[in-house]
């Protein structure tokens, strides 16, 4: 009886895993595809805006068809049948009459009955198991529905990955932007532990070259930041350090310091503080006018009259760049000059104090120039980063017959007479001929006057000749025909002669009135943020 059940059990297991074969026919077909929907879908949302590349494409279909095997599998293996569950099946599936299902429950004592009966109840079930021709009773089919609709996702699918992603460039470009914009925090975090290890600046002015940068951070961090807001925060940021360092320049005061320490540097007592101006160490200044404070006691008259009429050439040599620290040794020489050594100790002490905060203020200035440099180095690789191809300028040279040339960032010849060499010098006035780098040619007009070597692309309008056009006559108020200096000054303005319309004001002198209305107009918010830092470059660019 036991090896008639086992054998009943064996049956069981072969069809429990036929069962298994059939199902994983349906269900992994079925996981396959909806991997390849999502696929599908991802790829489809991919070419309607930047959010997947290619290669990226691959791998989430990869990853989405395995997931829906994976979930078909575990559907199929997941079910755990008993054995009478299995029973039960064949009874179903076969027609056995519950004969499998009733032998199991007799093995396993839920049914009694007597031993006899329990013998001839598995003998027949063992003879109709046997009797099974599972082949034909029990098929393994297939879906083709699902197979047709797999191998529809499949080709799309294909025809995705194949076929170019029209958002692939602006996908590539937001993450080149994103990367840069990455950088630049790290950069500015860096310039941040710069700032603060800088030992010459006061903790105010850390405070204050401080401010831009952590307002930059704030923002660069703030996430989803696209490459126009980025540019606006460099450039704001960069914007308020160069204005740092304009209120902090001591550029007229170190061009001075050469001429001003010369009569200081030949004088013995005064020498650490002539040859400390003339070195340009403010520092070393600062400490060598408070020695000198000190050491006055020491000398002898005669000494201290030598010292006092150094001091004296020096504070007149600074009068006009620092007026505070000229008259300062200008009360030391008029003191020695009167015997009042205590007077002298004390002035000298104040320019010494005057000294150490124009060395703070040209450390500050220094660092803040600096850290706008490198604010608007990373404004600009924002700007630059995703493009495949950077433009090149070149720089323009236009000839012709001339007797005198100018010299810039640009050089420019023409029929004019003067000569400049320099960033602010200019063109001689005339006709020539331009090219560029790029090979375009074309005729300019030079332009009299400094400051064309910055100007070599402006556009320069084509001179009209207006003496044959027929004028319109304007009555005007008798007083102002009596006198038409009273009236304004267009009416009090000279005819000026056909052929000589060209303006003499310095390029210098019109270039801030430019660059002031530029920067007015930047605070406005009328002006896209990406073109503000175009527009500032703009002007840099032209500085005299």
């Amino acid at each position: 009886m036991d090896a008639d059940f086992q054998e009943l059990v064996a049956q069981l297991r072969r069809w429990h895993g036929r069962r298994q074969v059939r199902d994983g026919l349906l269900w992994l077909p079925k996981g396959l595809l909806a991997g390849l929907v999502v696929a599908v879908v991802a790829a489809t949302v991919a070419r309607l805006r930047p959010l997947l590349d290619n290669q990226q494409l691959v791998y989430v279909a990869v990853g989405a068809a395995l997931a829906g095997l994976l979930v078909g599998l575990l559907v199929v293996l997941g079910r755990r049948a008993s054995l009478l569950e299995r029973a039960r099946f064949a009874d179903r599936q076969f027609g056995l009459k519950e004969r499998a299902g009733t032998a199991v429950e007799i093995h396993e004592g839920a049914l009694t009955v007597p031993p006899e009966m329990a013998r001839l109840q598995l003998e027949d079930t063992v003879t109709a198991v046997s009797h099974v021709d599972t082949a034909r009773q029990f098929p393994l089919q297939i879906n083709r529905r699902d197979w047709f609709f797999l191998l529809i996702f499949a080709s799309l699918l294909l025809l995705f990955v194949l076929l170019p992603n029209p958002q692939e460039t602006a996908l590539k470009k937001a993450r080149a932007v994103q990367q840069t914009i990455a950088e630049q925090i790290e950069n500015l975090e860096a310039l941040q532990e710069e700032i603060k290890q800088n030992d010459g600046l006061t903790e105010e002015q850390q405070q204050e070259l401080l401010q831009p940068i952590e307002d930059a951070l704030q923002d660069l961090q703030a996430g989803d930041v696209s490459q126009e807001q980025a540019i606006a925060t460099l450039s704001e940021a960069e914007a308020d350090l160069r204005q740092l360092a304009a209120d902090n320049s001591t550029g007229d005061l170190q061009q001075r310091l050469q001429e001003a320490g010369q009569p200081l540097s030949e004088n013995s007592a005064g020498q650490a503080l002539g040859q400390s101006l003339q070195a340009g160490d403010l520092f070393g200044a600062a400490s060598a006018a408070a020695q000198l404070a000190d050491d006055l006691p020491a000398l002898s008259p005669d000494e201290q009259q030598a010292l006092a009429d150094d001091l004296a050439a020096t504070a007149v040599s600074l009068q006009g760049v620092d007026d505070q620290l000229a008259q300062q040794l200008a009360d030391a020489a008029q003191a020695l000059q009167n015997g009042d050594v205590a007077a002298a100790q004390q002035a000298l002490q104040d320019a010494s104090g005057t000294l150490q905060q124009r060395a703070q203020e040209n450390a500050a200035g220094q660092q803040a120039q600096s850290a706008a440099g490198e604010v608007g180095n990373g404004r600009q690789e924002i700007a630059q980063a995703g493009q495949t191809g950077q433009g090149q300028q070149g720089q323009e040279t236009a000839q012709g017959s001339q007797t005198g040339q100018g010299q810039g960032q640009g050089q420019g010849q023409g029929d004019g007479t003067g000569q400049g060499q320099g960033q602010g010098e200019g063109q001689g006035q005339g006709q020539g001929a331009v090219q560029g780098a790029g090979g375009e040619q074309g005729e300019g007009t030079g332009g009299p006057g400094p400051g064309g070597g910055h100007a070599e692309n402006v556009f320069v309008p084509e001179v009209r000749d207006l003496s044959g056009e027929q004028g319109v006559d304007v009555e005007l108020p008798a007083e102002c025909a009596a006198n038409p200096a009273n009236c304004g000054a267009l009416l009090s303005e000279t005819p000026t002669e056909f052929g000589v319309e060209g303006s003499t004001v310095p390029y210098n002198q019109v270039f801030g009135d430019y660059r002031n209305a530029a920067s007015e107009a930047l605070s406005g918010d009328y002006i896209p943020l990406g073109m503000k830092g175009y527009i500032r470059d703009y002007f840099s660019s032209l500085e005299p």
